[in-house]
């Protein structure tokens, strides 16, 4: 499995975005890779933000991060000094992709960290590609997922 994570600033203009590719720890956990994508794109740069997305899965193994950086990880994408102040400020989506299939899963703040989101009905957000993904359909489908819980917080 490839992993990667796209957090996006709860803002509806000038938003930040916050793209990680993923390798795993020496338990074989995922782990998060010590560089990424930091940008300030448009909401219309949709075509953009899926090229970064398919920049990280290229990006993502399964190899073994073994020379750490030890600067935590909310200090050193987001320059935060907790995880927990992440959770509130940004939504998360993660991209997955298992047998050749790319499944994006809109995940929720969920006491300290992020957990699947579900809504009022219990109902799971997540969407598979059927086939291999373009730059514009994974950045189109990625922000209309984040501006549904962004508009389901709302209410």
């Amino acid at each position: 499995m490839i992993m990667i994570q796209v957090y996006k600033e709860k803002k509806q203009k000038h938003f930040r975005i916050v793209i990680l590719p993923t390798g795993r720890n020496e338990m074989g956990l995922i782990q998060v890779k010590d560089y990424g994508i930091i940008s300030y794109l448009s909401i219309k740069e949709i075509y953009k933000m899926g090229e970064f997305i398919l920049w990280a899965l290229n990006q993502s193994d399964n190899e073994i991060i073994k020379d750490k950086s030890e600067v935590e990880f909310s200090k050193k994408f987001f320059n935060y000094n907790s995880y927990r102040k992440i959770t509130i400020d940004y939504n998360l989506i993660n991209i997955k992709i298992v047998n050749n299939v790319c499944k994006l899963e809109l995940l929720n703040k969920d006491g300290y960290g992020f957990t699947s989101f579900k809504d009022k009905d219990g109902n799971f957000l997540e969407y598979e590609f059927k086939k291999k993904p373009t730059a514009y359909e994974l950045g189109s489908k990625l922000m209309e997922m984040f501006e549904y819980k962004e508009n389901y917080d709302e209410i």
